[in-house]
Order: structure tokens, then C-alpha cells, then sequence
């Protein structure tokens, strides 16, 4: 959904890009300078500090959209890189997933702790299909919720204390977009297999 408004947000960011440019930065090193972020927040999250796990979890969202935004301003977009992008990104979305959980399992709410599986499983179904699907040759950016609409939902629930309501919407907002996808991928190759 966000995908739409990246022209803008790129003009917009477009100055803060530059400057980490000239101050040296480099696209991969972000991707796993936020990766080192996310775990951080997962663990104040497994500890119950909800606040600042949503804070942090903000910073890996920031690093997540500058390594992009260097890697374009620096001409250094690469096949490898965007590989590596993707594969961090999974790691970050389980390793927060994870710290949830135990955070839930400390607190012995079963509700919680299944919702967040729920969550987890959704995630990783969301981008494998895509995957999958691009494998097979089907571009498949569809689905009601994409992984920066996710990080929105999940600061903004940690931030108000929210957070088994959030768990909640993302258990089921996941699983409904990788289901989107699995259907959109069957229409299309069914549609080409009859061309």
C-alpha cells in the first residue's frame, strides 16, 4: 500500500540520503546496522519495555529505508544487495516476533503468545509467496498489508500499550495478504497457461 507514495517520500528523504552519502555510508552496512537494531528491540520488547522496543524499532525502519535510498543516490542498486536487503529484513521481522513472544510467555497469556505465532507465520507467508511467485515469473505486489504497513501497526500498538490488539489485526491482516497472494498467482499463470 505504502509502495504508492514512494516517489514522494524519496523527494522528501532524498536530502537526509545525501548527506549519509558524504558522511560515508553504506548501503549494506545500514541493512545490517539494522538488523543489529531490530535485535536490540526484540529483546526490550521480551522484556516488557513496549515503549522502548516501538523506538527502536522505528530506528531499524529508518535504516531499512535509507540503505535504499543510499544504494539509489550512490548508483550502487545491485542484485546482491537488494538480496541481502530481503533476507535481513526477514531476519529483523522474526527476531521482533520472537522477543513479543517471549514477552507474552512471561506473562503466562496464552492469547497473546498465539496471536503473535499467528503474526509470525503470516509474515514469512507474505514474503514467500511473493518469492515464490516472482520465481515463476509473476510480479506480486498485492495484499492489504506489505511489511512497512506491518512496522507502522506494531510501533503504533507498542507505543499506546495496544499490543495484543494489535497482534490481533496483523494475526489476521497477514495471513488475508498472503492469501491475496496465493490466488492473484493462481488467476495469473492460469491465465497465461490459456494464451
Amino acid at each position: 500500500m505504502l509502495g504508492h507514495y514512494k516517489a514522494p517520500l524519496h523527494r522528501l528523504f532524498d536530502p537526509i540520503a545525501q548527506l549519509l552519502l558524504r558522511m560515508g555510508a553504506r548501503p549494506n552496512h545500514m541493512t545490517v546496522l539494522g538488523l543489529g537494531v531490530s535485535i536490540a528491540a526484540a529483546y526490550v520488547f521480551s522484556v516488557g519495555r513496549l515503549r522502548g522496543g516501538a523506538v527502536l524499532l522505528a530506528v531499524a525502519g529508518l535504516f531499512d529505508f535509507f540503505d535504499g535510498a543510499v544504494a539509489r543516490l550512490a548508483g550502487s542498486d545491485s542484485d546482491y544487495g537488494a538480496f541481502l536487503d530481503s533476507v535481513v529484513d526477514r531476519y529483523s521481522d522474526v527476531a521482533v516476533l520472537l522477543g513479543i513472544l517471549v514477552f507474552y510467555q512471561q506473562r503466562n497469556d496464552t492469547t497473546g503468545a498465539v496471536l503473535t505465532m499467528a503474526t509470525l507465520a503470516g509474515t514469512v507467508m507474505t514474503s514467500y509467496t511473493k518469492a515464490r511467485a516472482q520465481s515463476i515469473g509473476v510480479r506480486c505486489d498485492i495484499g492489504v498489508i506489505e511489511r512497512p504497513e506491518r512496522l507502522i501497526v506494531l510501533i503504533a500498538g507498542a507505543t499506546f500499550q495496544l499490543l495484543t490488539v494489535v497482534m490481533a489485526v496483523l494475526a489476521v491482516l497477514t495471513n488475508v495478504t498472503a492469501l491475496q497472494r496465493i490466488v492473484y498467482t493462481r488467476k495469473i499463470a492460469r491465465d497465461t497457461a490459456l494464451r
